[in-house]
């Protein structure tokens, strides 16, 4: 715990806009005092939200929905942070209450049944029903087996240097790569990490009103309120200012930042670091060189140096300081293992929705994901409750899509999917689930999205990769986002990336509240419910 500080001699400067500063701004204002004219947030780009970009597009033209209408866990450190953001809508409610109100209220009551299709012959596909998922018996004993061992003993091993080639034909690699975006190549001690807080849950809660999808996209839902609040508090918002550098006196350990380089509006400046001020530095970017294509085009080709630039500079310049900084050459060079593709999919008066309650047998709303077991693409479907979006037309229905195989060609569309136009991606995916084609791409707008850092946080790494949030040996910085490393948790959550705030905040202010503790109790759950 660092030494504490007066919150009234506190210039907070957060580097990055995403949640996971945002989350820290909060907590700095209501649970350290830091008044909010105190708090800064640089960012180079002309909003908020970072991966959580605002939603574009509109009915005519197709929307884009960068993060999905993914479920995700409202777990303890969210809902603390939503339980001191007000409504912007009923300031008498915090954001957490009307989460809450509409999952009591506003859900289908049924259950959300199938979680998976395979491929099959005739009009429909059979269906995997995530409730009577098999693995037997020998995979269970290995899943107990590897988590009982030592998480040092998975360090810089892949998944598939760990479990033989049959585990990843079973049901329950299907559910969990699929939910979670692992692949056989990525981290064992991701993996490990995921099973030990998800297994649990995953197995019993594979609806959606236990998963807690919140009422319109998670920009809206989060970003919004949050922006708001900040700004009611008097945050002080400096967009289109890319930090360059951090300056440290003395050089030597141990480290303190006394000067921010940046560059805005194209202009140079120096922001003096006084000792007692603090610095929150959001690393990596998942969105970096992410491309979007139409419904009648790809996207465009990644160039390497776009990988390279926008949110992973000031990490590589702080990296060459120090090895306590990580490594950040770790995440971004390995664009083949880390390539995903996401897509939206924009219906106007279609019979979309029909057809899938009559395949899934469930409302939509009421189902996490659907996989297409056996698709090249590995292609899954996230189908929301309707409206995702405030201002969408009732006429309007709107899905989300992924594929973690964007290089494979595919089963009705001979190409790579990353080559392929919406279009041709809708084709592949009604092909696959027997709806007829025609009609529905007739009045449908499809664009895709290709992320080449998409699951960039999963790779394998070693000891050091990722930088503590408190690097060691440094008196006013700490780092945020999916790329640092907070023990026993596990990345690609907005879980994540708000811990990381807590923890920077109370740490480096010197205050006695921390994030709460993982659970990691799951041990009896393997021979239970992995069945």
């Amino acid at each position: 715990m660092a030494r504490s500080r007066d919150p009234k001699d506190v210039q907070a400067w957060l580097i990055g806009s995403g949640i996971a500063s945002m989350a820290a701004a909060v907590h700095l204002i209501k649970q350290a005092k830091v008044p909010g004219l105190q708090v800064h947030i640089l960012d180079i780009h002309q909003g908020c939200g970072g991966a959580m970009e605002e939603v574009s597009g509109n009915p005519s033209d197709g929307y884009v929905l960068h993060t999905g209408a993914q479920p995700y866990f409202h777990e303890d450190c969210v809902e603390e942070l939503l339980a001191m953001v007000p409504s912007p809508d009923n300031p008498e409610k915090t954001v957490l209450d009307i989460i809450k109100d509409y999952e009591l209220s506003g859900r289908p009551d049924n259950k959300a049944k199938i979680r998976a299709l395979r491929p099959g012959e005739g009009e429909q596909s059979p269906e995997v029903d995530v409730h009577r998922m098999q693995i037997g018996a020998k995979f269970r004993m290995e899943l107990i087996t590897f988590l009982l061992d030592r998480e040092r003993a998975s360090d810089s091993r892949k998944i598939n240097e760990v479990f033989d080639e049959s585990f990843f034909r079973t049901e329950f690699w299907a559910l969990w790569s699929t939910t979670f975006f692992v692949q056989p190549w990525h981290s064992a001690t991701e993996f490990r990490r995921l099973l030990a807080k998800y297994l649990p849950k995953l197995q019993t809660r594979s609806d959606v009103p236990e998963l807690e999808r919140t009422r319109f996209s998670l920009y809206e839902t989060l970003i919004i309120p949050i922006t708001k609040f900040l700004k009611d508090q008097g945050v002080d918002f400096r967009f289109h200012a890319m930090v360059t550098d951090l300056k440290s006196y003395p050089s030597s350990d141990p480290t303190t930042i006394s000067e921010i380089m940046l560059v805005e509006n194209g202009r140079e400046e120096l922001i003096t670091v006084d000792p007692s001020d603090i610095v929150i530095v959001t690393l990596g970017s998942i969105s970096t060189g992410m491309q979007i294509g139409s419904n009648k085009e790809s996207p465009s080709e990644v160039s390497v140096e776009s990988v390279y630039d926008g949110g992973w500079s000031l990490w590589n310049k702080l990296a060459q300081q120090s090895t306590k900084f990580g490594n950040p050459s770790n995440f971004i060079t390995r664009t083949d293992e880390t390539k995903i593709e996401t897509f939206t999919v924009t219906f106007r008066e279609s019979d979309f929705m029909k057809y899938y309650s009559r395949l899934t047998k469930g409302k939509p709303g009421t189902g996490s994901l659907l996989t297409i077991v056996g698709s090249p693409w590995c292609l899954n479907i996230s189908i929301p409750h309707q409206p995702v979006f405030a201002t969408q037309p009732d006429i309007v229905d709107v899905i989300w899509g992924y594929g973690l195989r964007p290089e494979k060609i595919g089963t009705y569309v001979k190409k790579p999917m990353e080559q392929c136009s919406g279009a041709e991606i809708l084709v592949e995916l009604l092909s696959h689930m027997k709806f007829p084609v025609e009609p529905l791409l007739a009045l449908a707008t499809t664009i895709p999205c290709f992320v080449p850092l998409g699951t960039s946080m999963l790779l394998t790494r070693v000891l050091h990769d990722r930088p503590s949030v408190i690097p060691h040996d440094t008196t006013n910085v700490a780092f945020i986002g999916q790329y640092v490393e907070i023990p026993d948790d596990t990345t690609f959550s907005v879980e994540y990336s708000v811990r990381g705030a807590q923890t920077a905040v109370s740490q480096l202010m010197g205050r006695p509240k921390e994030p709460p503790k993982i659970s990691k109790n799951v041990l009896l759950e393997v021979f239970h419910m992995v069945v």
